[in-house]
């Protein structure tokens, strides 16, 4: 009677432990950048890099070598056809070992 009483209860606890799940945070995902002089706050997606206006600098005509930009995080969290809410394109980050 006992074992069927702990059986019980761990079916019925087995789907509030999988609604209950750690929220995919950008900062734990291999996309994140986080800017030097900025709070993790103001980190960018590099699954989302913003496009230059010209590819030449309208000045001497040679190519930018400006850094990549990308979308804030929170930018691309906020749209559903990005990585929204539930980080359709999150991947976790590899540890070094």
């Amino acid at each position: 009677m006992k074992s069927i009483s702990l059986i019980t209860y761990a079916i019925m606890l087995s789907p509030l432990s999988k609604s209950q799940h750690t929220p995919k945070l950008c900062i734990n995902c291999k996309f994140f950048r986080k800017d030097f002089f900025t709070r993790s706050k103001f980190g960018q997606c590099s699954m989302f890099p913003i496009e230059p206006e010209s590819e030449y600098y309208l000045v001497n005509g040679k190519p930018d070598d400006h850094d990549n930009i990308y979308l804030y995080c929170s930018i691309s969290r906020k749209f559903e056809h990005m990585c929204g809410k539930e980080g359709k394109y999150y991947q976790e980050k590899e540890t070094g070992r």
